[in-house]
């Protein structure tokens, strides 16, 4: 019985750790590639910086679609000590995005994905700040992803 166990237990390690990882089908450039994305000049600058590294374009005129990126950014306290100082923050990005056909100029939906990420203040103000904007690009990074897929299954219908 004994010997059973300690077989099972060998075989179930072997095939664990032999070292399969599937391998996913990537969408990076099926969909996103027929929509040229439009960058509200009122985002911050580096929202905007990020938008436009992180979302790929083609020229206006070789779009199917059209999609307007507007970005909110919030950030709130999350952890204040009994001195009334913050250790840490929360930031939260809304993305609102309306996307068009381009041909004709029709509004074929709108919608708005949301990105979190949590910062910890407690080093220097150039410390943090840097900390601040990575949190920030975190954010955009979550939203992104969740507004591409929402594009990419509202274009292919």
């Amino acid at each position: 019985m004994i010997k059973k166990i300690i077989n099972l237990i060998f075989i179930s390690q072997l095939v664990l750790s032999c070292g399969f990882t599937p391998t996913l089908k990537s969408l990076d450039g099926e969909n996103s590639a027929l929509t040229y994305y439009e960058i509200d000049p009122s985002n911050s600058y580096i929202a905007r910086q990020i938008l436009s590294s992180q979302l790929v374009s083609l020229n206006k005129s070789e779009a199917k679609f059209l999609t307007k990126v507007r970005v909110l950014e919030n950030e709130s306290a999350v952890n204040v000590t009994s001195s009334g100082s913050v250790d840490e923050y929360k930031i939260e990005i809304l993305i609102n995005f309306e996307t068009f056909e381009v041909s004709s100029g029709d509004l074929l939906f709108k919608s708005q994905s949301r990105g979190f990420a949590n910062y910890d203040s407690t080093n220097s103000e150039y410390t943090n700040s840097l900390v601040k904007k990575e949190a920030l690009e975190r954010a955009l990074i979550g939203g992104i992803q969740l507004m591409n897929i929402v594009i990419q299954s509202k274009t292919a219908e």
